[in-house]
């Protein structure tokens, strides 16, 4: 995805939030320098998180993944460990990788990126 790689796949962002809204939209919020970044997963079918903490959550990459890519069997063998969301399946596996922390691999149809101006004053 073009908008990702515009961001160099939020390398060495930091994960601040990780919610849910309507039932099957995931979304992660990311933040560097001040700068927040809202990736929305819409229609979330499945989605598993790993190596959680509290301290230290930081991307090494996020990425859409096809199957031969790097990390698409590990994606798939993070996501058997969940129950869907849905009956239908999501088009598309994302993987965010970690370089210390969380890593999510996500099951979805769609992605969009919001951007969060920083607070000025």
């Amino acid at each position: 995805m073009d908008k990702l790689k515009e961001f160099e796949y939020f390398h060495d962002w930091n994960l601040e939030v990780i919610a849910t809204r309507d039932r099957h939209k995931l979304i992660v919020v990311l933040e560097c320098g001040g700068q927040r970044a809202a990736l929305s997963f819409n229609k979330t079918s499945r989605c598993t998180i790993e190596h959680f903490g509290v301290a230290n959550n930081i991307v090494f990459e996020v990425k859409v993944l096809k199957s031969g890519d790097a990390n698409y069997d590990l994606a798939l063998s993070m996501l058997s460990k969940s129950e869907r969301f849905s009956k239908i399946p999501g088009r598309q596996i994302a993987m965010i990788v970690a370089t210390a922390g969380a890593e999510l691999a996500v099951e979805f149809d769609s992605i969009e990126i919001t951007l969060e101006s920083p607070n000025v004053g």
